[in-house]
């Protein structure tokens, strides 16, 4: 049975070795600090002494930099990214893609994308990842049209505020050919 007394004082007695321990090593490293000290300032004089003590403090600093300009700059975990793989795979993960694709577009789509697919995750949870790449090409595509349907309205502006186009490289097969038939 489980005793909660019982998981509080294991609890406790492990914080208090955890922090002895601690305090051990931070003393024992003062210490090995002092010795350190003592020894490079009588064998290597009273400024040579601390200024190499003090460049070996900063190696481990100087290693860690080099260790980060060498490796790649990816900020998540191997660990972090095969999870969310994981929960995209899932169901939950989904639906919250699906949800995620189409509540920019409208909210009613957003709700009616969650019932359908909540509906198919329950009752025929082999369709649900065709549903999800379904929704997620017909978001892509909502956000095209209304890209290219902005670029049509820029362009309407700029012929009605009489902004002329600009003139096109190749000059129309109709008018070279009357321009030669003119010229024999």
């Amino acid at each position: 049975m489980f005793n909660v007394s019982h998981k509080i004082e294991v609890i406790k007695s492990t914080v208090i070795a955890v922090v002895l321990v601690v305090a051990c090593a931070i003393l024992g490293i003062i210490w090995l600090s002092v010795a350190l000290y003592n020894y490079l300032k009588i064998s290597l004089g009273e400024i040579a002494g601390p200024a190499l003590l003090g460049a070996l403090l900063f190696l481990p600093l100087a290693g860690y930099g080099i260790y980060k300009a060498v490796t790649k700059h990816d900020k998540r975990s191997k660990q972090e990214r095969l999870f969310d793989e994981a929960f995209a795979n899932t169901s939950v993960g989904s639906l919250s893609r699906m949800i995620e694709t189409m509540s920019p577009h409208s909210p009613f789509l957003a709700a009616l994308v969650a019932v359908m697919g909540g509906f198919l995750a329950s009752r025929f949870p082999q369709f649900l990842s065709m549903f999800s790449e379904l929704v997620v090409a017909l978001g892509d595509e909502l956000d095209r049209r209304r890209v290219r349907k902005t670029e049509e309205n820029v362009r309407k502006q700029e012929e009605r505020s009489g902004a002329t186009p600009p003139p096109p490289d190749v000059e129309p097969v109709s008018k070279r050919r009357r321009s030669k038939a003119d010229v024999y």
